[in-house]
């Protein structure tokens, strides 16, 4: 009754089971072991009465390493050397990859030397940690290729990890706790307070459970540089809530500060211009600066302010843009109506013109019904709109002096300051190529200049 349990219980197994004498010969296998030899080619007896170590030693010839690991835990069995031992080998098919867990053990029945060998199919294991490791390399790929830095805490928080980016941001690495942050010197950006070593994101997040995002802090790098960072921290805790590390993410920021910096000089330089502007046009109005019939500034007057915007916005990499536009049918009005609703219709679109400008602007006429307007920090895009708003309120206006028919619409030419060897007189030309072309397309329209025009 005994043996009958153990030989069911033996065949119930998954694993593939074999019983060697002391000579290798295969005695007794389980019906596991049958029916994966019967699947991979072998007889009906299920190698019972084959040599197993003989097989082993033939694929040992054939240059199989499993197979001369296997070869030599036997022969160290049956010498007494050890009493087990468990090796793991590949054993693919054309149709799947397979990996199986082979232990052997000696054993006595009856006084005889017996050795029994287990197959367990780990191919689902293998597979798993495959996947792992495919997972880690890719995230260590990603680690490399990131333009930020990333640095890893264990639990201990001690820095374990820093990828290229982080410590090109820094100037090396310093793999230390945080009872040796005090060795990497920063400063808070907003108050310029010297950053204590329990101050730190990576210190806060590892001993408090903190999160920071993107603090701005300046940093004295390793290599002695200076730069402007966004440090950031965010706890890696267990499935219980304790935490077990961190993750720090530097982003060098230096290159944008200097630019915001340069922009802030900019829109300073351009506010001290105006105001230079606002105090020059009050002396130059004495000097009969604007024009006599609209009060917008003359010719004279739009070249000399311009030409100071026109220099501000080279130096300092600003755009600005230039907006033409005049009357259409001018001609008309003063044939039909008289000079003097011509005149009453150029006041009237010098002031919607002005309505829709600002005191850094500047506005003229630049002769006749020809108007012209500088607009800085403006690029061509923005530029359009102001024209656009211009055009519309005029056309949409039929104020006059004596008849609703001397309503009058604009067109209007947009062009933009190009970077480098560019003039003023260059920009208004293109802005007066483009007025042709809104002129050429029907009138009653604006457009930006387009060299494919």
């Amino acid at each position: 009754m005994a043996h009958s349990i153990a030989d069911d219980l033996i065949n119930s197994l998954s694993a593939h089971i074999a019983v060697l004498d002391a000579d290798g010969l295969i005695v007794a296998v389980n019906d596991a072991w049958a029916r994966f030899a019967r699947e991979n080619g072998g007889d009906d007896a299920a190698y019972v009465g084959t040599n197993y170590l003989e097989i082993c030693e033939v694929a040992v010839g054939q240059g199989d390493e499993v197979a001369e690991a296997i070869a030599l835990g036997f022969r160290d069995l049956l010498r007494n050397v050890r009493t087990h031992f468990a090796v793991e080998y590949p054993c693919h098919s054309p149709t799947e990859q397979r990996w199986f867990d082979a232990r052997v053990t000696r054993f006595t029945h009856e006084g005889a030397t017996y050795l029994a060998v287990v197959h367990e199919n780990i191919t689902s294991r293998k597979l798993a940690e495959e996947g792992v490791r495919k997972a880690e390399t890719t995230l260590r790929n990603v680690l490399m290729a990131l333009p930020i830095g990333v640095w890893i805490m264990d639990e201990q928080g001690q820095i374990v990890h820093g990828n290229p980016a982080g410590q090109r941001i820094w100037g090396g690495a310093r793999y230390v706790g945080p009872e040796q942050f005090g060795e990497y010197k920063g400063w808070w950006l907003d108050s310029g307070r010297p950053i204590a070593a329990d101050e730190w994101a990576a210190a806060r997040a590892i001993q408090k459970g903190e999160t920071s995002i993107d603090e701005e802090v300046r940093i004295e790098c390793f290599d002695g540089s200076s730069k402007i960072i966004l440090n950031s921290a965010i706890p890696l805790r267990n499935p219980a809530g304790g935490i077990e590390g961190a993750i720090i993410v530097n982003q060098d920021i230096t290159a944008r500060k200097q630019v915001e910096e340069k922009l802030l000089e900019a829109n300073a330089a351009v506010d001290a211009t105006n105001r230079k502007l606002q105090q020059v046009l009050a002396r130059e109005r004495i000097k009969a600066r604007t024009d006599e019939l609209t009060g917008l500034c003359n010719r004279r007057a739009f070249f000399d302010y311009s030409k100071r915007l026109f220099a501000v916005a080279q130096r300092y990499g600003t755009p600005l843009s230039v907006v033409m536009f005049d009357i259409d049918h001018f001609k008309r009005i003063n044939d039909v109506f008289g000079h003097h609703v011509g005149d009453a219709v150029l006041k009237r679109v010098a002031r919607v013109a002005r309505e829709h400008t600002r005191e850094a602007d500047v506005l003229a006429r630049y002769g006749g019904e020809e108007f012209i307007l500088t607009l800085p920090n403006t690029g061509a895009t923005d530029a359009l709109g102001v024209a656009e708003h211009i055009r519309e309120s005029i056309a949409r206006s039929q104020e006059t002096l004596e008849d609703p028919e001397a309503s009058v619409t604009i067109s209007s030419g947009v062009a933009e300051m190009l970077r480098g060897g560019d003039t003023l007189e260059q920009l208004i030309q293109r802005a007066d190529q483009a007025l042709y072309a809104a002129k050429r397309a029907g009138r009653n329209r604006s457009k930006i200049y387009s060299r494919t025009r």
